[in-house]
């Protein structure tokens, strides 16, 4: 019995092997093995086997935006520049890039590492997409359809091609805090946690820009999770966001306006009949003003946002 250790799959066994599983189920596979098979052609300088590869895998499987992102990659590679370019264009244009509010604000570079992570799904109408309570991180974002955005029976929203969901459980806490489901036959372009981290890592100017769709939803989170009673005539606006180190005191925040934690987890210290109750706030939650005390358990954000309603009084929380 030889005691040599199996060697790596040469690329001609990773070609093989990934046609092979282009034609079952798993998709994202076959992609990574056409990947890992022209990364293989690439290390020795087989720029045109590689970028055959890569080819094939489109002829194969379509033009997925992985599949895209590892042609871009391919001639990058190559120093194909004006191919990559090409290549890139047909996939904005696929994608409808330039009316889309997310995939709009990234630049080039941004752009090819959401292909890289991205995953195309297709869903019936009628079909929930994320559920309130379940836990999930994953960030989703309409290419054609609506969906609808509800919490205990009600519409909250209905979003359509161009916005963006997923993004409170992915900053903050992992459980959705709303179920959407669709309107009409729908497709999403899935962004999975895991990959979409990866992404950012490499480039944070998609994070930039996820934050900034993700503080916007905070706020009308806010408004949709206050009294009824505080009968709001606009839109809470953001007048600044605060940022407290670990352990530091959070002040009461001033009459009119409501404090939204972003990140981090806040203690918040109450006194209820003469006892201490301590609780912690995730991102999403509303500091009330009727408090005792309030710590950052954490580095924590704060976004602080004005109030116009007819009737201010002690409603706000």
């Amino acid at each position: 019995m030889s005691n040599t250790p199996h060697s790596a799959p040469g690329a001609r066994e990773l070609l093989a092997r990934a046609l092979q599983e282009a034609s079952g189920p798993d998709v994202l596979k076959a992609i990574d093995t056409f990947r890992a098979c022209a990364r293989e052609y690439l290390k020795t300088s087989h720029f045109m086997k590689a970028i055959a590869v890569a080819k094939r895998a489109k002829s194969v499987l379509g033009p997925h935006p992985r599949v895209r992102a590892l042609l871009v990659e391919t001639f990058l590679a190559a120093g194909l520049v004006g191919d990559a370019k090409k290549e890139l264009e047909c996939a904005a244009q696929a994608l409808g890039r330039d009316d889309h509010h997310f995939l709009a604000a990234l630049d080039d570079h941004a752009f090819l590492e959401v292909l890289v992570a991205a995953v195309p799904v297709a869903y019936p109408k009628g079909r929930i997409v994320v559920r309130r309570n379940e836990t999930g991180k994953d960030v989703f974002t309409i290419l054609e359809g609506a969906c609808e955005v509800a919490r205990e029976g009600k519409t909250l929203a209905v979003l359509r091609r161009g916005d963006v969901f997923g993004e409170i459980s992915f900053f903050g806490s992992s459980a959705r805090s709303a179920t959407v489901k669709t309107l009409e036959r729908s497709l999403l372009l899935r962004l999975p946690c895991e990959e979409l981290e990866g992404a950012i890592a490499r480039n944070p100017l998609i994070s930039e820009v996820l934050e900034g769709v993700y503080g916007e939803r905070l706020i009308r989170k806010a408004s949709e999770d206050m009294d009824d009673g505080v009968r709001l005539e606009a839109q809470p606006e953001p007048i600044a966001t605060l940022r407290f180190s670990k352990g530091q005191e959070i002040p009461i925040n001033p009459q009119g306006s409501v404090a939204i934690v972003k990140h981090g987890i806040v203690e918040v210290d109450y006194d209820n009949l003469c006892l201490k109750t301590k609780r912690y706030y995730r991102p999403g939650s509303i500091l009330a003003r009727a408090r005792a005390r309030a710590v950052a358990g954490t580095d924590v954000v704060i976004v602080l946002a004005s109030v116009p309603q007819k009737d201010r009084g002690d409603k706000i929380p």
